[in-house]
């Protein structure tokens, strides 16, 4: 989660490139008007961004975690 008026912003950008570029699946996700840790401070928990972060986050780790998997053959 990165956010507009995040100091680390373009260094972020860069580094999401990187990886896409290693062929690794990442999404990458702007939040505009809010702090660097915004998910990591309580009195934000309530806001529109924290939710919607923290939705994103969930849904991300259950489908990675979760996902069914491929049976192997044994071979």
């Amino acid at each position: 989660m990165i956010t507009d008026s995040d100091a680390l912003k373009d260094a972020a950008d860069a580094y999401v490139a990187k990886l896409r570029t290693a062929g690794v699946q990442v999404t990458s996700t702007h939040y505009n008007a809010v702090t660097h840790d915004f998910m990591m401070l309580n009195p934000l928990r309530n806001t529109r961004a924290n939710k919607s972060a923290v939705a994103e986050s969930t849904a991300a780790l259950r489908e990675a975690l979760y996902a069914p998997q491929t049976p192997t053959t044994g071979k």
